[in-house]
């Protein structure tokens, strides 16, 4: 039977270590022998999420050297991972593809995830033993950084759930960099999951007066909630008058587009004031048929001269700030000192709450156009 070990074996091993012999009295023989074998090689072991095609998520297992770490290197068992509606969704869906130079199946999936440092290697000095941090690391429960990758430290008074939903906040963010946002402006977020509901709280703490356009009443009432001053369905009636009673005559000067219908992007172009920008985070036409009107129609291109951006971009490059005063690092550290300060905060965008062995629940939940859900965070330290 493989993982059998005779008596004698056991008592040889049981007098070589002495230490473990409490730990392997409660254990499978094969299964504690595996174990003590990663440990004496300096291993601890991680779980993965991975994708092998439309729906097929797995967890795999596999040795991380957290105990031989390089002097640069960091060592981090995961708190807390969120799930995108967007882009990890279309992943789960099979259309792994879809955004230029994505990997193919199998993959890994996530990009959000927020955890503490366990071991630091002798020459970090940037962070510390004990400190909580965010990175774009995929659904994981741990991982080994250097010192100088994106990992960003998570201020205290900002938990582990909200500050797993930085990098879907900073989409939000960078699309109002990109337009250009001053303080003071109108801005319309259209399509309420929650990268547009992170978008909402975020513009609102700016300084913006913010109007969100849902398609469903659940998050007409969740942008609310998260600051909009205003929040309408989409296609109901008089919405151009409404956002003109709420914006004047200034109208709306910025819109963020996460949803992907060709509705929504219509509806766009048409809420935009004249000179406006439109910033386009979402993928529009996904999954649709060419649509009834021409995207580029001059009514909205050349009559209202809109700025069409293709947004939430931030370069990762580290420079001083006198070279480029915003990269990602710095959009994030941004974000999570707002997490800190900011009333009310990211929580209530956080509807679904799962340990994450349990985490395909989550996927089936959004493929299912589940209109309650927002966002949905996985708890590693369920697992351990």
């Amino acid at each position: 039977m493989p993982g059998a070990r005779s008596p004698l074996a056991r008592r040889r091993f049981n007098r070589q270590h002495p230490c473990l012999n409490r730990i392997a009295a409660s254990l499978d023989f094969s299964i504690f022998l595996k174990s003590s074998r990663m440990l004496l090689k300096g291993e601890s072991e991680m779980r993965q999420a991975m994708l092998y095609g439309a729906g097929d998520l797995r967890f795999e297992e596999r040795p991380l050297e957290s105990q031989s770490l390089a002097p640069d290197e960091v060592y981090v068992e995961t708190e807390v991972s969120a799930m995108s509606t967007g882009t990890d969704l279309a992943n789960y869906l099979g259309d792994s593809t879809f955004v230029p130079g994505a990997p193919t199946y199998p993959r890994t999936v996530g990009h959000s995830n927020a955890g503490s440092i366990r071991r630091a290697g002798a020459s970090v000095r940037k962070l510390k033993v004990g400190q909580r941090v965010f990175s774009l690391k995929p659904h994981q429960s741990a991982y080994i950084a250097r010192e100088d990758e994106l990992v960003v430290p998570i201020p205290d008074g900002v938990s582990s759930e909200v500050a797993s939903l930085a990098y879907l906040t900073h989409l939000g963010l960078a699309s109002l960099r990109q337009a250009r946002y001053e303080a003071g402006e109108h801005v319309v977020v259209i399509g309420i999951g929650v990268i547009g509901l992170c978008t909402v709280w975020l513009a609102r703490a700016m300084g913006a007066k913010v109007a969100a356009i849902a398609k469903a009443p659940p998050q007409v009432k969740a942008a609310l909630r998260l600051g909009a001053h205003a929040a309408f369905l989409a296609g109901e009636l008089g919405l151009k008058e409404k956002l003109g009673q709420l914006f004047g005559d200034a109208g709306a000067d910025i819109v963020v587009l996460t949803a992907n219908s060709w509705d929504a992007y219509r509806t766009a172009l048409e809420v935009a004031r004249r000179g406006g920008r439109v910033s386009i985070l979402g993928f529009p036409g996904r999954g649709q048929q060419q649509p009834d009107f021409s995207p580029l129609d001059p009514r909205w291109i050349y009559d209202k001269q809109l700025t069409l951006l293709g947004a939430g971009h931030a370069p990762r490059t580290d420079c001083p700030p006198e070279d480029l005063r915003f990269n990602m690092r710095r959009n994030l550290n941004t974000i999570l000192g707002l997490m800190a300060s900011q009333r009310p905060g990211l929580d209530s965008a956080i509807t679904h709450r799962f340990p994450a062995s349990r985490m395909q629940e989550a996927y089936e939940l959004a493929k299912n156009h589940d209109k309650s859900l927002a966002a949905a965070v996985f708890d590693w330290r369920l697992t351990r």
